[in-house]
C-alpha cells in the first residue's frame, strides 16, 4: 500500500473512532488531525471535508470485494461486501443517519445510479432508457432503505437474507448489465471524485 493511502486509512481510522463518542456533526477537522499527529494542510491534501473523507471510506469498502473481481454479481459478492461494511457498522450507524447535504445516504445513493447507469450502457451499448432509470432508482432506494434497517439493528435480516433479496430483487436488465461489468470502471470515476484510492 502507498504512503497516500496509508495516510487516508490513518484519517479514517481515526474518524471512526472519534464517531463512537462524538456526534458526526462536532468532528472537527483540527480535532481529527490532532488524533492523528499531522497539520490540518495534509488532510486537505487528500479530502475537501469530512464529508469526502466518509465518501472515499465508503468506496474503499466496496473496492475491497469488487476491485480485484472480474465479472462477479452474486449474491457471494454482495454479502462479502455487506460484511466489509459491518466490520464498520458503527461508523456507517453514525454517519448513514446524518442528515445533511453531503451526507452517505445521499453519496452512496448517487453511487449506485451511477454504476447502474454505467453497466448497462455498458452492456448494452446504447443509452440509459427512462423506464430503466426508473427501475434503477426504484430498485436502489427500496435496497437502501431495506440496508438502512439492517445497519441501524431496526431488522433481523441477515446479511445472508439481505444479499439474497437484493440480488433476486434485482431487475433482470441490470443484474445481466452487473454480471458483464468491471465495477473498476465505476471506482476509477468515482474514485477521482472521492480523492482517489
Amino acid at each position: 500500500m502507498d504512503f497516500k493511502n496509508q495516510t487516508k486509512l490513518l484519517f479514517a481510522k481515526q474518524l471512526e473512532e472519534m464517531l463512537k463518542t462524538i456526534p458526526m456533526d462536532k468532528i472537527r477537522i483540527v480535532d481529527l488531525c490532532k488524533r492523528c499527529n499531522t497539520i490540518p494542510q495534509t488532510f486537505y491534501y487528500h479530502f475537501h471535508d469530512k464529508y469526502e473523507l466518509i465518501a472515499w471510506i465508503f468506496l474503499y469498502d466496496f473496492s475491497r470485494t469488487y476491485i480485484n473481481k472480474e465479472l462477479e454479481y452474486s449474491i457471494n459478492s454482495i454479502v462479502d461486501n455487506l460484511k466489509q461494511m459491518n466490520k464498520r457498522r458503527i461508523f456507517y450507524q453514525k454517519t448513514y443517519t446524518q442528515r445533511s447535504q453531503n451526507s452517505i445516504d445521499q453519496y452512496i445513493q448517487k453511487f449506485n445510479v451511477q454504476s447502474a447507469t454505467d453497466a448497462v450502457e455498458d452492456y448494452f451499448k446504447k443509452p440509459l432508457s427512462f423506464e430503466q432509470l426508473i427501475e434503477i432508482k426504484y430498485h436502489s432506494y427500496g435496497m437502501m432503505g431495506l440496508f438502512q434497517e439492517w445497519i441501524t439493528d431496526d431488522s433481523s435480516i441477515s446479511i445472508e437474507q439481505l444479499a439474497s433479496f437484493q440480488y433476486e430483487h434485482t431487475p433482470d436488465f441490470l443484474r445481466k448489465a452487473y454480471q458483464n461489468y468491471s465495477f473498476k470502471h465505476v471506482l476509477k470515476k468515482n474514485t477521482s471524485k472521492a480523492n482517489g484510492l
